[in-house]
């Protein structure tokens, strides 16, 4: 585990050139190096001073200092904030490291402040979360997770596990007691945390869906309109548009947020049988985008065309009558009729895009990884086994189960110490968090 009495130094800011850089320095002798660099004693909040980076060369800086324990890192903690330039940063660095501060690991400063109970384990991986978040939606879940909801959802069914576990126990030391009564108790228990952990299982899916970015393949038969209506829904002009059959020969990609989810668009070639060698590649290149579609649009201008195309039951299929606009057509069953070219009906199409994947209110959305639901699933397989059979033969073994469950659900917050187990999650985070 790292040595807490060392004094440790990044730069929190992105590499390369900008206006400002801020760079942290978090330890018990954070104060006492920068008053030995810039003989200053630094009493105030914050101070205005010249950091002397080499002779003759100092470097007006922003000095805010954070008191342990009311820091992020739960220590004493200090921002330098210095113009953009990285070698300002790097000679800043290098004088802090000069008077006894060591390199900051990845994601040790918030490491630190999970050893110093500032945060959960739960919420230190809300914080990377945070960081990688690619939607509104992922934003949501992550900060979420950071405020507690994770633990507190955690701590909901630790709650009824306990209870269980109370009632076990009274049984043990009270045999004689009326045992059709707790058992019924436990079971009821038991049933609660089974539907949580369906509940938690959903809540991942829903996350990894929001999170990663939604793949959405448009196919149909040449000018159908596929590249207006990508065009329309992205809002601006990414494929090209001809009333030439069989324009689009590759697979174009372009990307959108709709209601907080990311998603990614691929325009294909029109799929029909043609002797064109450069077309056929790209319809060769459309059905393979398809395979790889998290959706994917059938769009054709008169309802048989759909008959035409590969359905694929497996996905998340949308089927859209599109040019609207020349005619009067009735959308097909639980699809959509609409207009690319003017946009009638566009809204109702993007608000089914997202709905699809994200089905819970954004307030209920939590940031869940695989180490949480590993957790949930051993934990759910220590409950599986108890049965009204044991409950009423092997109270022991039931207490015990129970127990294990509780501990298990605890890891995903408040885990047993382990280096290798911490070391793996906070080496994802960038240097300087």
């Amino acid at each position: 585990m790292l040595s807490e009495k060392e004094t440790i130094v990044a730069c929190s800011s992105p590499p390369g050139r900008g206006a400002i850089s801020i760079i942290r320095l978090s330890g018990d002798k954070a104060v006492s190096i920068i008053q030995k660099i810039t003989n200053n004693k630094v009493k105030k909040k914050i101070s205005v001073l010249k950091f002397p980076l080499e002779k003759g060369l100092d470097e007006k800086c922003v000095l805010t200092i954070f008191r342990s324990p009311n820091s992020y890192t739960g220590e004493d903690l200090i921002e330098i904030s210095t113009h953009g330039n990285p070698l300002i940063v790097n000679k800043v660095i290098e004088r802090c490291l000069n008077f006894g501060a060591k390199v900051a690991k990845p994601g040790e400063f918030t490491l630190r402040a999970f050893l110093n109970n500032k945060l959960t384990l739960d919420q230190s991986e809300a914080v990377i979360d945070i960081i990688n978040a690619n939607s509104k939606a992922s934003l949501i879940a992550a900060q979420n997770s950071l405020n507690g909801g994770l633990k507190v959802k955690i701590s909901k069914v630790q709650e009824k596990l306990r209870e269980a576990r109370v009632f076990v126990e009274t049984l043990i030391d009270f045999v004689e007691e009326d045992v059709e009564v707790f058992i019924e108790e436990v079971e009821g228990k038991i049933e609660e945390f089974k539907r949580f952990f369906r509940s938690f299982d959903e809540d991942m899916k829903a996350y990894n869906s929001i999170s990663s970015d939604v793949k959405v393949v448009v196919i149909g038969p040449p000018n159908s309109g596929k590249s207006t209506l990508i065009n329309a829904i992205i809002g601006k002009k990414v494929s090209i548009v001809n009333e030439k059959r069989g324009t689009t020969r590759d697979v174009v990609t372009s990307s959108c947020s709709i209601n907080g989810i990311r998603f990614i668009f691929k325009d294909t070639a029109g799929i029909r049988k043609t002797s064109n060698k450069i077309e056929e590649e790209g319809i060769k290149l459309s059905k393979n985008a398809i395979k790889s579609a998290d959706i994917v649009i059938y769009l054709a201008e008169k309802e048989s065309d759909f008959n035409k195309m590969p359905i694929i039951k497996r996905k998340k299929n949308i089927f859209v009558l599109n040019k609207i606009d020349l005619g009067d057509k009735k959308a097909p069953d639980g699809g959509f009729a609409i207009s690319a070219k003017t946009k009638k009906n566009l809204k109702s199409l993007k608000e089914a895009l997202s709905q699809s994947f994200l089905n819970l209110n954004q307030e209920e959305l939590l940031s869940v990884n695989i180490r949480h639901l590993d957790l949930v699933k051993q934990a759910y397989k220590n409950v599986a086994l108890i049965s009204p059979g044991l409950i009423g033969s092997n109270l022991e073994l039931v207490a015990e189960n129970l127990r294990n469950c509780d501990e298990l659900l605890g890891e995903i917050y408040d885990p047993i110490s382990s280096d290798d187990m911490l070391g793996k999650i906070f080496n994802k985070f960038c240097i300087g968090k």
